[in-house]
Parts: C-alpha cells; structure tokens; sequence
C-alpha cells in the first residue's frame, strides 16, 4: 500500500528495511528544503549530491557541496521552533534517509544505557554550539579585532583589496558591506586607504590600508584616553 504523500514533484519515498525511517529519492535540481522555512526533519545523505546555500547581503552563497555519508538539516531536531539557516538542493539524483525527532528520540530510549548515554552528552553538546553558531557576529568589532591584532603584532600596512575579501569570507559578507565599515574608521582617521607609499614590489600599484591608530580596539570600545595634565 502506498504511503499518503510518498511521491510529489521529482520526490519518491520508501520506507527503510530496517525501523521506520523512511527513504527519499530526490531528482536532480529539486528542493529538499528552502531558506527560513520551518524543519522538523534532518536527513543522512546516502547516495548523489547536495548542495547548502543560503542568501548573504542578497545574493547566494554557497556554504557546502555535500557527498555520502552527510547529514545536514539536523538543526530541526535540536532547537525548538527553528527556521532553516539555508536551502539544500540535489545537485544530482539523491537519495537521503528522513529523520525526525521521534525517530532520534525513541532510538536514545532504546538503545543500550552506555550508548544512549553518550548520545544524550553529544546531543546536549551540539545544541550549545548550534545555538552559538547562530548568533549573529558583531562584524564592526570584529573588524577592528582583526586590525588591532594586526596593529598589536607590528603590522601597520596591509593590502586593501585583500584584506576586504578574506574579511568577506570571515563574516559571511559582501565585499561592499566590509567596505562601508572600513570607509567608516577611515572617516574617523584610525585607518587610510591610498596607493602611494607601498612597500615591496608586490605592493606596486595597489590600495594600501594603513592602520593609523594605536590599541584601536580600546580607542573604538573606549574612546582616546584623555591627555595627561601637566603643571605649570
């Protein structure tokens, strides 16, 4: 007897031989799940292909290409109430084992006391850094972090259009949107961004960002340390 719902746009479903998991066969370019819709189900890919992506400052992202044995989506059995962070498309004919809270729960309730032991720990343990992975960075402190470690170690000058992209890459962002935060100190003059001056030949011709302010962390956190009064 067929399930109810077991086939629809370029998904088919089965149950498992073993248990009551179920199977999925999704078709090449078809979606498993999209961005902010809520999940309740995780999945263990077994054969094909999945991409995770997601939209970063408007435009999509590619987090990951994933290959047999993954799972992904797992987000949905540990936190309540929670929207998923990114899309999954097959990127060929896939298939994917379903799971779902009561199956992670009832196998915890079976499963020999050492085992279900250990899995409740890893459990507990992937809900802290899940929920700690969701937080979203501070990306302007986190850019004056970075250049203060910079300043902090004796590095004064860096490539601009370099330190943009790898920036761009730390905080998930757009180019444009590190840009705006560095145009930002520039205007307060903890930082200078020219062409003139480079040192080293790998330098010639290109943006030089100069860190123009000593212990900027504190100064950005803080404010400049007021002037010592002198007698006289």
């Amino acid at each position: 007897m067929p399930l109810p719902g077991s086939r629809d746009s370029g998904v088919v479903m089965k149950r498992v031989s073993q248990g009551s998991f179920l199977q999925r066969t999704v078709l090449k370019h078809n979606v498993i799940f999209t961005e902010r819709s809520h999940g309740e189900e995780a999945y263990i890919l077994v054969d094909g292909k999945v991409e995770i992506s997601g939209t970063v400052d408007g435009r999509k992202k590619v987090f990951a290409v994933l290959s047999p044995v993954s799972i992904f989506g797992e987000m949905a059995l540990f936190l309540e109430d929670q929207s998923r962070t990114a899309t999954a498309i097959a990127l060929e004919d896939s298939k994917v084992v379903v799971l779902n809270k009561d199956d992670l729960d009832g196998y915890i309730k079976t499963a020999p006391p050492a085992i279900s032991a250990m899995l409740n720990v890893m459990v507990s343990r992937l809900k802290t850094t899940t929920k700690k992975a969701l937080r979203v960075p501070n990306v302007p402190v986190g850019i004056v972090r970075i250049l203060d470690l910079f300043e902090l170690n004796g590095i004064t000058e860096v490539l601009y259009d370099s330190a943009v992209r790898h920036m761009g890459d730390i905080f998930v962002c757009a180019p444009q949107t590190i840009e705006g935060y560095l145009q930002g100190l520039a205007s307060q003059g903890h930082i200078s961004v020219d062409a003139s001056g480079a040192s080293g030949p790998a330098a010639s011709g290109r943006r030089i960002l100069r860190i123009l302010t000593p212990h900027l962390l504190d100064v950005v956190m803080h404010g400049p340390k007021p002037e010592a009064k002198t007698e006289g």
